[in-house]
């Protein structure tokens, strides 16, 4: 899957769900979408104490996929976090009987095309490129711009710099 195809898909969640209100509340987009293309709940679960930043996985007992995230994480990690392993589930990276989707660290230098295509998925939703282009012609500002979509200063940084806005 091509990271194109994960930020429309991004895209399309935010425009079935989103009240267009900053920052994005990725969990409510989740409960939002009540259910993926296969019929299953989407579940968000935050824990304290994980090894990982967050995994997405299906649930056979409850018959729903759940991403889970690490309370222990700053606010903005946590978010993104949340952003990135729903991505997992919308592009389909996790279904019945595979491996979850662990989550480490969110090493840029990943060949893993999922973890590739859940990135952009996560950065498309949390900074949808159309109000990241506006707020910028309003405000050049890094760290206004990421408290504005409550994201990091580095995330910020690289979503600028994937949009073509920053060298």
């Amino acid at each position: 899957m091509t990271t194109s195809t994960a930020a429309k898909k991004a895209r399309r969640a935010l425009d079935l769900v989103w009240d267009e209100q900053l920052p994005v509340n990725p969990t409510e987009i989740a409960h939002r979408l009540i259910v993926t293309k296969d019929k299953h709940p989407i579940k968000m679960k935050g824990r304290a104490g994980m090894a990982y930043s967050g995994q997405a996985r299906f649930d056979t007992q409850l018959e729903a996929f759940v991403c889970e995230y690490n309370l222990n994480e700053v606010s903005f990690r946590q978010r993104f976090t949340q952003a990135h392993e729903l991505g997992h589930v919308i592009l389909g990276h996790v279904n019945d009987g595979r491996e979850p989707k662990r989550d480490t660290n969110f090493e840029v230098s990943t060949r893993d095309p999922d973890e590739i295509a859940a990135n952009r998925f996560a950065a498309e939703l949390l900074m949808p490129e159309d109000y990241v282009r506006t707020a910028v012609k309003r405000e050049f500002d890094i760290k206004k711009l990421a408290r504005l979509f409550d994201v990091s200063t580095t995330a910020m940084r690289f979503r600028l710099k994937n949009l073509g806005i920053l060298s």
